[in-house]
């Protein structure tokens, strides 16, 4: 239904439970309390405009063709958090179609431009973390997942998101106030109909680790996750050397390498490229003895074999959209959405995959079926996510202004997730799904696993940008997901054959062994699955030594970069104190990034001596005193 007027309604917090009112001076005196009693030693004081006070004043302003009536409710939660639980209905006698939904958050007092703030990372690499002044605006400065201010030393301001099931709700800051904002995508409304918009969560806290940590927390419950899949994956995956070009020698050949040079090794993973066209997902005919019994060789090796497939997109020449074009989207002007890659070739383009049509659904969930149950793989990695997004299909496509949908009446959000929901019953409960070039949000309580950083390569210069979109996740692993860094290279050119992937990033590089030690490092502190992806026929025997070394890490229970508020100002900006911990065993990882010598105090950590290190270097240094993990944050945390 496309809107023909749009209509306005705004409004303001019409219902508050009264324990959301508290007064200024009670807030800040128990929060001050707290503060101390941690031994902050901060002193209570006059409160001053900067400080937190009450949420009031809150609107919701919806555009919609047809008048439509909002209802709000702000309850304080035994977690802490303030939730806000806003509903839309259609009162009228005729459908109404959802233009966009805006809820204003005034702050307290007014903030200055010098003040800092962060945008949590809302996907695998695009937008990681964000740290900025409060007076910087630029196209970065939103999230899908929460933002946060620092108005000093202990005194935080959060809001954020718990749940994607309608709308992607966009975090930003204007005008002094909270905004979030979510397209209404289309969306329609019967007369009598009412849904909630997400579940949005405020926040006054005292310590932005735990802050985080329990927003982690209420994600999981809000979606109903459970007991995460136990995941300590170690092992190897064809993708980073091979990319789409692998026999079924070179696959057993590495298969056998990594066992040898790891009894612990107890995953290999297929990545893209087994298949013949997109979509269709049979096996290309030049892969010797099919998948079956590329698995079952993996099983007989005492591993673990996963699979790739792209979940969302298929090739225009595949027989699915070829037999049945229904199944995909297509543009304004009812054309088929094809976006061209290269010049040539069976994988040269892709359309996007329409999983509000039930055929679509039958479809992807008969070939995960094969993969799962007839070829034998427990392992599914599924690719691309971010495209079950209108505005992810939409970047950079200037000719494409809208999109068509089988079901025009439900949003986008809703429509990938009808695919999401198809694709985890496909599974099935019991194995492993890795959810892989998502946008986090919609994903949530589908994925046992989640790659929370973006495509490694053999360079140096993607250590630190990788660190920080990983580690950025932090509060999110282990608690909504398993996080998955990406693969360990440690290549150089001397380390390659002829076989090597064509793209420029992927060969012919220089990566001394301080700098692979680095992702050695990062690898060791966070991530649930660690594949080495070099060839392992070549990889000179120091650099294989450095994949075995990070085998004798195990996953970590959890992992907090401790120098957030001094870091993460632009994607190449990681973290340089990094603690973990499994067990009561206590890690924490020294990173210097630049390239230059720093010295590191760490005297609460345990060390009266400074830990120098030179440029590109790095160490992992074990705690071996009474201090418990939530007492070395405490400690050693920027403020």
């Amino acid at each position: 239904m496309t809107p023909t007027t749009s209509i306005t309604v705004k409004s303001a917090t019409t219902e508050s439970s009264s324990e959301v009112k508290l007064k200024r001076r009670d807030f800040l005196g128990a929060m001050t309390a707290g503060l101390a009693g941690a031994g902050l030693g901060l002193r209570a004081g006059p409160a001053t405009a900067t400080e937190p006070q009450a949420w009031t004043d809150i609107t919701v302003e919806v555009k919609a063709d047809q008048p439509l009536a909002t209802a709000q409710r702000l309850t304080e939660q035994a977690d802490g958090f303030h939730r806000l639980a806003i509903t839309l209905s259609n009162a009228g006698r005729q459908p109404l179609t959802i233009e966009q939904i805006t809820v204003r958050i005034p702050m307290p007092g007014q903030l200055t431009n010098e003040l800092e703030m962060l945008y949590g990372g809302s996907c695998m690499g695009q937008t990681p973390l964000l740290r900025q002044n409060v007076g910087t605006h630029t196209n970065l400065s939103s999230s899908y997942m929460y933002e946060m201010v620092r108005l000093a030393d202990g005194q935080y301001l959060f809001a954020g998101s718990l749940s994607w099931r309608v709308f992607l709700p966009t975090f930003t800051l204007k005008e002094g106030a909270f905004v979030i904002w979510s397209s209404g995508e289309g969306k329609q409304l019967k007369p009598g109909e009412t849904i909630h918009y997400e579940q949005i969560v405020l926040r006054h806290a005292g310590n932005w680790i735990d802050l985080l940590n329990q927003f982690g927390d209420a994600i999981a419950k809000e979606n109903g996750i459970g007991r995460l899949k136990h995941a300590d994956f170690k092992g190897w995956a064809t993708w980073d050397y091979y990319a789409y070009v692998f026999s079924a020698d070179d696959i057993r050949e590495n298969t056998e390498r990594i066992k040898r040079l790891s009894p612990a090794a107890n995953l290999v993973q297929i990545d893209a490229g087994w298949y013949s066209t997109r979509g269709d997902y049979a096996v290309r005919t030049n892969l010797a003895g099919g998948m079956k019994e590329i698995a079952d060789s993996i099983k007989a090796a005492g591993m673990t074999p996963g699979i790739w497939i792209d979940g969302f997109r298929a090739n225009s020449t595949s027989d699915v959209c070829t037999q049945h074009p229904e199944y995909f989207l297509h543009d304004q002007d009812g054309n088929l959405i094809i976006e061209v890659r290269r010049k040539e070739g069976t994988d040269r383009d892709r359309v996007y995959i329409d999983y509000s049509h039930p055929g679509a659904r039958a479809h992807i969930a008969q070939r995960i079926r094969a993969i799962v149950e007839d070829w034998g793989f427990p392992y599914l990695k599924i690719d691309f996510m971010r495209f079950g997004l209108n505005r992810e299909i939409m970047r950079n496509k200037p000719a494409v202004t809208g999109i068509r949908a089988h079901d025009p009446t439900i949003t986008d959000v809703e429509r990938m997730r009808l695919g999401l929901q198809t694709m985890r019953e496909a599974v099935g409960p019991d194995r492993y799904l890795l959810g892989c070039s998502a946008v986090f949000g919609p994903c949530i309580g589908y994925v046992d696993g989640m790659r929370t950083g973006g495509d490694i390569s053999p360079r140096y210069e993607a250590f630190p940008e990788r660190s920080l979109a990983n580690l950025g996740h932090f509060y999110l692993s282990g608690r909504v997901f398993n996080g998955d860094a990406d693969y360990l290279v440690f290549r150089e050119a001397a380390d390659e054959d002829e076989k090597v992937a064509k793209e420029d990033v992927k060969r012919g590089g220089s990566m001394t062994m301080n700098e692979a030690q680095m992702w050695a490092d990062v690898n060791k502190l966070y991530g649930s699955c660690r594949l080495s992806s070099d060839n392992l026929m070549t990889l000179r025997p120091e650099r294989q030594a450095l994949v075995k070394e990070v085998f004798q890490y195990p996953a970590m229970d959890e992992t907090v970069p401790l120098d957030v508020w001094r870091h993460a100002t632009s994607k190449g900006d990681g973290f340089e104190l990094v603690l973990a911990r499994k067990g009561k065993a206590i890690y924490l990882g020294v990173f210097n990034w630049s390239d230059t010598p720093k010295e590191y105090t760490l005297a609460a950590f345990g060390k009266p001596e400074p830990t120098k290190l030179a440029g590109r270097h790095s160490v992992i240094l074990k705690h071996d005193g009474r201090d418990s993990f939530a007492q070395l944050c405490q400690k050693l945390q920027s403020r």
